[in-house]
């Protein structure tokens, strides 16, 4: 039994290490929800969006895959290594004008990020993580994600190939972005394996009519990973109008496939060496930065990962109310085989255990990819003010043995919650009425705790503005720090501070933090939604 026990306490182990020592919360979240959920119970929409590698939004001729990678392609060849500026910047949302980035993929891109891009999700990492969804979804190999873009705020320098620019003039972008002539092959062909060229918006390289249902694939397999658009080169009985063109001005993946005599078009022509190549140069092309960006390391996916709906105080003031769900990654491990409690830490030095209920919502299981799974466990609970929260450990139980492991945030004492500053989700509203001016009103409001004024303390508002470019899919983000107003509420040991700021129409769905800043440091309320607030009568 001992000796049951202690593997019991490695295989966990093993599990938080996978972690990477992952600290709750961090800065990246929401991007990690991003990578690690396509489908199921829970969903975070947008790696769903091309869990079917043919999707096309029924957009005839659309694949979202495909026009996800070529997007990131466009925005990252224009780099300038020697000089450490360009690559993955998101600079393209600029630069739609130019007949290099003509078409409507790239905006039919931006929108489908639009909605997720905030403060902790920059468009360069959403750009950088479609394409390791983009892959995944289609059948490629696991690349890793870094997180830390820095979006910029104007276009870019040209210089994104076109097909019939000459070799040389190909290769001498590559190289200028970073990638040798190998590279240069691969990154091409791992792009083209997917995808199709529009007849409406290139037809002088599809010929035809210049209709959205003239579409010319590049391989005969455009919805899947694979060697074919390889295969079909080196057997030279493919459909890759940019390799087999009447016209040969129009062939350069022809011209780049054979630049090297065909070495490495035969390497990757096997189906483990295509993957493995594509998954590398992909990593790179996406980790491709201006020097004054430092990406972090690659996300792995949690293991336990709390989500805290609802800390607020009672309108009577005598609970504190807690609300919100466990994460567990199940992985190559029985779903089903345990259950999961939260040890509450409090003030007053005592404990206090609350029971979780599983999801049992569409199974109560969310899926990721390469196998990914992750179960739901729910939690409500009322706390006494007096007492309070600090923080908590997550235990789970195995149901077979009565075995209990605790989870105290990767060794740092437990997940900290602070309810010395609490966001009062009902004393909170966006009236979606617009006002004279257009724009809509927000109204939030927030409890601090009486003894954390003694020394007094300021109390603000950090609202992040999504604002409106003209002719650009994505929003600007502003954030503004708006001191709040002491109220008049004195209810259970809280005091009331509320501040009511006008919202522009066009970025009414944003974030916002609270923030209280005291003499001994600052207390955090952080990334709530406006647009759960929306209401058209409020208060």
């Amino acid at each position: 039994m001992w000796l049951a026990r202690l593997l019991t306490i490695l295989v966990w182990a093993l599990f938080s290490m996978q972690s990477n020592g992952y600290v709750w919360p961090s800065r990246y979240d929401f991007l990690e929800d991003l990578l690690a959920i396509q489908s199921g119970a829970t969903i975070f929409g947008f790696s769903s969006i091309v869990a079917s590698c043919g999707n096309g939004q029924n957009n005839v001729g659309r694949q979202n895959s495909a026009e996800w990678i070529r997007a990131a392609f466009h925005d990252v060849v224009t780099y300038n290594k020697g000089a450490g500026t360009g690559g993955l910047d998101a600079s393209l949302m600029y630069e739609l004008d130019r007949d290099e980035n003509h078409g409507r993929a790239f905006n039919r891109t931006f929108a489908d990020m639009a909605s997720f891009v905030n403060p902790r999700a920059s468009a360069a990492d959403l750009l950088a993580l479609s394409v390791v969804a983009a892959a995944a979804g289609c059948g490629g190999q696991k690349i890793p994600f870094r997180a830390g873009r820095i979006d910029a705020i104007m276009a870019g320098p040209p210089g994104v190939p076109k097909p019939e620019q000459s070799l040389e003039s190909h290769r001498t972008t590559f190289h200028r972005a970073g990638f040798n002539d190998s590279d240069m092959i691969a990154l091409v062909a791992c792009g083209h394996t997917l995808g199709r060229v529009h007849g409406d918006e290139n037809q002088h390289v599809t010929g035809g009519e210049a209709s959205d249902t003239n579409v010319v694939s590049f391989d005969n397999t455009p919805a899947a990973f694979d060697t074919a658009v390889v295969l079909g080169y080196l057997e030279n009985d493919g459909v890759n109008p940019l390799v087999f063109n009447h016209n040969d001005t129009l062939n350069s993946d022809k011209r780049i496939f054979g630049v090297d005599g065909n070495v490495t078009m035969h390497a990757i022509a096997d189906k483990e060496t295509f993957q493995t190549t594509c998954a590398g140069v992909f990593e790179q092309m996406i980790n491709t930065v201006p020097d004054h960006v430092t990406l972090s390391d690659p996300l792995e996916l949690i293991d336990v990962k709390p989500y805290i709906d609802t800390l607020e105080l009672s309108n009577d003031g005598t609970a504190i109310i807690f609300k919100g769900r466990i994460r567990v990654r199940t992985t190559n491990r029985d779903p089903e085989g345990f259950d999961i409690a939260l040890d509450i830490s409090q003030h007053n030095g005592q404990r206090k255990l609350i029971q979780t209920s599983r999801d049992r919502f569409q199974g109560g299981i969310s899926i990721g990819f390469f196998g990914e799974s992750f179960v739901w466990f729910r939690f409500d609970a009322q706390l006494d003010p007096t007492g309070g929260i600090s923080g908590f450990n997550v235990q789970s139980m195995d149901l077979s043995t009565g075995q209990v492991e605790t989870f105290d945030n990767s060794g740092t004492g437990g997940f900290p919650i602070t309810d010395g500053l609490l966001y009062a989700t009902d004393r909170s509203c966006l009236d979606i009425t617009p006002r004279a001016d257009g724009n809509m009103t927000l109204s939030v409001t927030a409890m601090v705790r009486e003894d954390l004024l003694l020394v007094g303390g300021d109390v603000y508002l950090e609202l992040t503005h999504r604002v409106h470019q003209q002719n650009i899919m994505l929003p600007r983000l502003q954030t503004e720090s708006i001191p709040m107003t002491m109220g008049s509420a004195h209810i259970g040991g809280f005091v009331e501070f509320t501040e009511t700021i006008p919202l522009a129409a066009s970025g009414w769905n944003t974030v916002f933090d609270i923030v209280l800043v005291t003499e001994d440091g600052e207390l955090r309320s952080d990334f709530h939604s406006s647009g759960t607030l929306a209401s058209t009568s409020c208060f």
